[in-house]
């Protein structure tokens, strides 16, 4: 016959404790990570994300100038707002897997203390284990045959036989002995089911903890009976612990503290689980566990009298109270973890009950029994185990009476409530099996099964019905997602689900069913910032602004710093043109790390013309996000226009990502861009002309961006030819810059032509300047000229300007008053005028009224300049301009243009080859330039070089009169005439036909002279 619970030995103390401590420690462990997911997991499962909406802006980011008039350069920038939505339900696989964990520990101390108990207690402890694992149907996972139960078989030979044994013939164990062994099994056993089933470690641990939902819920439920008497019982302590009986509370205080808790608890169940304690506080009877469950363990060895008689305190109950709590806080924070809202819903309402009905039965226990002892007010904490009249198992008898009656009173619905969380937790581990075999289509079908039949047991509980959403949003079934939230909603108000199905209306059309759905959710929760943010962003898109600001105070009111709210501000700002409210919104949020406040000030600060700090370079690793995108690219375009290229060594490797395909034509224009107004213009045309090809719908758009360009670079016979396919392409704002460029191109019927279709056409920023240019390019304007304005004849200067006789050209610019007009009618006529053979008064003119050649707006100036010098050989004034000049954008490659030729006068060849050759290559608009480095190849007589410097030329510049002749005599000395045709048949429609007659005799007897020379001596 076994020995008794009390005569078993006790184990050693050092063994006792650290033992004691290791399993105390997993209890607060548990309890921690019950209060933990308690307060996070809500917003872990279902977390809350803001969505970005990009609004195209059509902004003008920089403009061409000819003459007095600016050609607008435009691009799309992106206007950032955001919306509220909530991804997932996502699977807590981490938390099932600390729970499986947590189980197993408290199995390891269960069958170590339990099998040193007398038989009865033996029994019964091994009659909770073996239903434990027959619960866990680890069978299933397939560890030997999903079909037989061998795993369960083996599990309970394992385990029982061993403890059999301490309790029968070796009782004198030490407990450290057994938890060693007991350890060593659980492991062992764990180790088998999770190695050597097919599924994953996940997929196992949700398996495990899903189908210990029950199990779970029993070891809860006994731990709230247990301790559901435990607040009374604090209350009777703080009232008579005093050392002396002054500094104790009598009989009525008690009655009074105990009937206000016992009446909240009433008050709870009364009011179907609503009781406001304080404004926005609701009692959470989960809470009132935390204090029971303390006072319980305080109170566990003078408790021993209740229990003795059957469990022993040391060891015994010690252990099997911090397992049952480890179990029960385990069991509770995987339901939090996973928001389980059924089981969490049974969980409350059981507590609130247990703690009414138990507690108001301890309270009768004590009156019955120790009134006339706290009238006296004497310690009666110290005696409550110790009836006169009313038994403490008869008081807990009438507790657990009272919860039964209202319990099947209310159906039992709580059991209800347990299956349909039981069937959540199945659902979550179909859905996850089919998340890890996407083809397998049986396992969402199962999911979608377990949801349902959680849904018919707790009719639309928000578990099941975000569940089933979520699998319906992964087959984008977007109607069936919409009803499953909808008749959620109708179980009880959510901010989260409200928050996804307004989410869900995006379309147009939807406008008042989103409405709708925020309006009503705003019933619920009027202080929620997320609502009303969302509101004011729907009425964004109404004319009522009123609404709009309404809404967006109600929203910064309950979240004065959210990010998201202050960016929405400062886009709604933006959008109404409010520039001083929008500046002082930025500046306040100047130094925030939020993204969507950094893009939408950098777009307020290029639409206000305002300097902009520079954005934090992009992690190229790291794919581009709708947020960062707009902020990279606003940056971008800020930079490029301070001629910072930094960003180029970023772009490339975005654009290379396969995440970024959706930027990336964006990307690649912002590539183009940067390059050329940071100084590499042929490269930009590189970047952005497979964006020119095809026949997408932005083809027209970067077409006219390529003209625009090349007309930026003095080039407008190629811009015309871009802008002309632009237009073909339906960009009607291509018609302008085409005619200013058919107008450079002294093609003045064609440019009228097209001047007359942009004052009569729809793009409306176009009309006034066409209209004004109709006026320039009139034939008969010539007439009127010295009675015309002095802004249109700078324009008819700078497009017509070479009709004058050369004697003219600088007289008629000179004779502008405005000092400004004056400079751009001088800057448009000296060319032509040196070309023209004006040189004196091209050189008496550029002393009188060009400023200094270090002055800030002298670039241009500098450039006519150092082309006089060259044309006159003056070399020691060139030499000073390239020392001195201050050059900038474009006319830097005419600085080095004028270095090469430097280097050449001064008998440096290598030098002078390494700066043509860098001319040719990142400027081959530099028309001068080119031919100079072509002329200086010859002198060389490296032959080769000449005509691959040309022929680089005429393929950026096919329309280049200096350039086609001069390649058509380099291809003479190597043997390409043949090459020459072509080109040399279009001098004819470029040149008059005296002037086309003359190269053409200089060309054969070029031809003939080569022939002559590369004759036979003999």
């Amino acid at each position: 016959m076994p020995a008794s619970a009390s005569s078993a030995p006790a184990p050693r103390p050092s063994w006792w404790r650290g033992f004691f401590l290791l399993l105390a420690l997993g209890a607060v462990l548990a309890v921690v990570a019950a209060g933990w997911h308690y307060v996070t997991a809500d917003d872990t499962v279902l977390p809350v994300r803001a969505v970005a909406q990009l609004t195209p802006v059509p902004t003008t980011v920089a403009a061409v100038r000819v003459g007095l008039e600016a050609l607008p350069v435009q691009a799309n920038t992106y206007l950032i707002t955001q919306t509220y939505d909530v991804a997932g339900p996502f699977l807590r696989t981490e938390a099932a897997l600390v729970l499986v964990g947590l189980l197993g520990v408290a199995l390891v101390y269960f069958l170590a203390v339990v099998s040193s108990f007398a038989r009865p207690a033996f029994v019964a402890g091994m009659a909770l284990v073996i239903f434990l694992l027959m619960s866990l149907n680890a069978d299933l996972l397939g560890v030997f045959d999903a079909q037989q139960q061998y795993f369960l078989v083996l599990a309970l030979a394992v385990l029982a036989l061993p403890a059999y044994y301490f309790h029968a013939f070796r009782p004198d164990i030490a407990l450290g002995k057994r938890l060693l062994l007991f350890g060593a099994l659980v492991l062992g056993l764990g180790a088998l089911l999770f190695g050597n089933n097919p599924n994953p470690a996940e997929v196992t641990a949700l398996h495990l903890s899903g189908f210990f939902t029950v199990s779970g819920a029993v070891a809860f439920a006994l731990l709230v009976v247990w301790v559901a008497f435990e607040n009374v019982y604090g209350l009777l302590w703080l009232n008579t612990q005093a050392e002396t009986p002054a500094g104790r509370f009598g009989l009525l205080p008690f009655l009074l503290a105990s009937g206000l808790y016992l009446g909240t608890l009433g008050m709870y169940y009364w009011n179907n689980g609503e009781v406001e304690v304080l404004p926005g506080w609701h009692l959470d009877p989960l809470i009132l566990l935390v204090p029971a469950v303390v006072v319980s363990w305080l109170g566990l060895r003078r408790r021993a009298a209740t229990y003795g008689a059957w469990v022993p305190y040391q060891p015994g109950m010690i252990h099997l109270y911090l397992v049952l709590v480890l179990l029960g806080a385990a069991a509770l924070g995987y339901a939090l973890a996973t928001a389980n809202d059924p089981l969490l819903l049974a969980a409350r309402d059981f507590t609130a009950l247990a703690l009414l009905c138990v507690g108001a039965a301890f309270l009768i226990y004590l009156l019955l029994n120790f009134a006339t002892l706290l009238r006296q007010k004497l310690p009666v904490y110290r005696v409550v185990y110790e009836p006169r009249r009313f038994p403490f198992y008869a008081m807990y008898a009438l507790g657990i009476a009272l919860l039964g009656a209202v319990l099947l009173r209310n159906q039992l619905i709580i059991a209800d409530q347990v299956k349909a969380g039981y069937y959540n937790n199945l659902g979550d581990l179909a859905r996850l099996q089919s998340e890890v075999t996407p083809d397998d289509l049986s396992q969402a079908l199962l999911a979608e099964r377990y949801y349902a039949e959680s849904d018919a047991l707790d009719q639309h509980n928000h578990k099941a019905s975000l569940g089933r959403a979520a699998l319906y949003r992964f087959r984008l079934q977007r109607q069936n997602e919409i009803n499953i939230l909808r008749r959620a909603l109708s179980r009880r108000p959510s901010e989260k689900i409200s928050l996804r199905l307004a989410a869900l209306y995006n379309e147009p059309q939807d406008f008042f069913d989103r409405l709708t759905v925020l309006r009503e959710a705003l019933k619920a929760a009027p202080r929620s910032a997320r609502l009303n943010g969302d509101l004011a962003q729907l009425y964004t898109r109404s004319a009522i602004a009123d609404s709009v600001a309404y809404y967006q105070d109600r929203a910064e009111a309950a979240a004065p710093d959210d990010a998201v709210l202050q960016a929405n501000r400062l886009a709604y700002l933006i959008r109404q043109q409010q520039w001083p409210a929008a500046t002082q919104l930025a500046q306040r949020n100047a130094t925030t790390p939020n993204e969507a406040l950094q893009s939408n000030g950098l777009l307020l600060a290029r639409l206000t013309n305002q300097a902009a700090a520079a954005a934090p370079v992009p992690d190229t690793a790291v794919a581009l996000t709708p947020v960062r995108f707009a902020r990279l690219y606003h940056d971008g375009l800020n930079r490029a226009l301070r001629r910072d290229t930094t960003l180029l060594s970023v772009l490339p490797y975005l654009a290379a990502q396969p995440e970024n395909g959706a930027y990336l034509d964006q990307l690649n224009f912002l590539r183009a861009f940067t390059q050329h107004y940071g100084g590499r213009p042929v490269a930009a045309q590189t970047t952005i002309l497979p964006l020119a090809t095809g026949s997408g719908s932005a083809t027209g758009y970067y077409q006219q961006l390529q003209g625009l360009w090349l007309l930026d670079q003095h080039l407008p016979a190629p811009a015309a030819s871009r802008l002309a396919e632009a237009r073909q392409n339906g960009t009607t704002s291509a018609a302008l810059p085409a005619a200013y460029a058919l107008a450079l191109s002294n093609q003045p019927d064609s440019a009228r032509r097209v001047a007359r279709r942009a004052a009569t056409g729809s793009d409306l920023a176009s009309i006034g300047p066409a209209r004004r240019l109709q006026v320039v390019l009139d034939p008969d304007f010539r007439t009127s000229f010295q009675q015309a304005p002095d802004s249109l004849r700078v324009q008819y200067l700078v497009l017509r300007g070479d009709e004058l006789p050369a004697a003219q050209l600088l007289p008629t610019a000179t004779a502008i008053t405005d000092p400004a007009r004056r400079q751009v009618a001088l800057l448009a006529q000296l060319p032509r005028a040196i070309q023209a053979g004006q040189v004196p008064a091209a050189q008496q003119v550029l002393g009188q009224f060009a400023p200094a050649v270090s002055a800030p707006g002298a670039s241009a100036w500098n450039v006519l300049r150092g082309e006089l010098y060259v044309r006159t050989q003056q070399w020691p004034a060139l030499r000073q301009l390239v020392k001195q000049g201050h050059f900038e954008g474009f006319d830097r490659f005419h600085h080095l243009y004028f270095r090469a030729v430097l280097a050449e006068t001064d008998q440096q060849p290598k030098q002078a080859a390494t700066l043509y050759a860098q001319l040719v290559r990142e400027a081959p608009f530099v028309e001068n330039g080119l031919v100079a480095a072509a002329n200086f190849h010859t002198r060389q007589r490296d032959f080769p070089a000449a005509y691959n410097t040309l022929l680089r030329g005429i393929e950026y510049n096919p329309e280049s009169a200096a350039l086609l002749k001069a390649y058509v005599l380099a291809a003479v000395p190597v043997g390409l005439t043949e090459y020459a045709a072509a080109p040399l048949a279009h001098l004819g429609a470029l040149l008059s036909p005296a002037d086309y007659a003359t190269f053409r005799t200089q060309y054969e007897a070029r031809r003939a002279s080569y022939a002559t020379s590369a004759a036979p001596w003999n």
